[in-house]
């Protein structure tokens, strides 16, 4: 049997008040962190590089597609290179320019899921110290009180993990597609090179 929606939203109310204060800072975390990756995710996945997806192609496929529908990844080759060790120079500088800033927002961004059972671990911790101040309180009955202090603990904690959790397997896709955009630039060095070589 399905729950009313008003009782799904008592329930939810009941179980983020049980959580105590510390919900409030795993909402906010929550919400940076997944905006945060979200953007990230959304920047790689339409980057100019990835979208070409040319580290699938051959020399000759390569060659034709920056003549026609590529054509503007052409100014990332150097048109007529010496040697090999020039466009390895070059290439250096490609990665320069287009990876760091992606490499410190993935480590930014691990960071702050790292944060989520973190506060949710400082959740157990003042769940547990509400259980023993519960312990000892004169006023109202000391079963009441320490389960207060157990829920704090267990929902805060709880909230932390379900955070965190799907947030590090969006970061896995976020990887991925930086290492894919890793395979596209080494793909235009080895092109560039060949055309180098001959």
């Amino acid at each position: 049997m399905l729950h009313e929606p008003h009782t799904l939203y008592d329930d939810a109310l009941r179980v983020w008040t049980a959580g105590g204060w510390l919900m409030l800072p795993l909402f906010a975390l929550a919400c940076f962190m997944y905006y945060t990756a979200l953007d990230l995710y959304l920047r790689l996945r339409m980057h100019v590089l990835l979208r070409s997806k040319v580290y699938q192609l051959s020399d000759a496929a390569l060659k034709d597609a920056l003549g026609n529908h590529l054509a503007h990844l052409r100014p990332l080759l150097l048109p007529r290179p010496a040697a090999p060790l020039e466009v390895r120079r070059h290439f250096k500088q490609v990665r320069q320019e287009y990876l760091p800033l992606i490499n410190r927002r993935i480590r930014f961004l691990a960071i702050v899921i790292t944060a989520g059972p973190l506060l949710g671990l400082l959740g157990t911790v003042t769940g547990m110290l509400a259980t023993f101040r519960g312990m000892v309180i004169e006023h109202g009955t000391k079963f009441d009180n320490m389960i207060e202090g157990i829920s704090e603990a267990l929902i805060t904690t709880q909230t932390g993990l379900l955070v965190s959790i799907p947030a590090l397997v969006v970061l896995s896709f976020i990887i991925q597609r930086r290492k894919q955009l890793e395979r596209c630039i080494a793909r235009l060095e080895y092109y560039n090179v060949t055309l180098a070589s001959q």
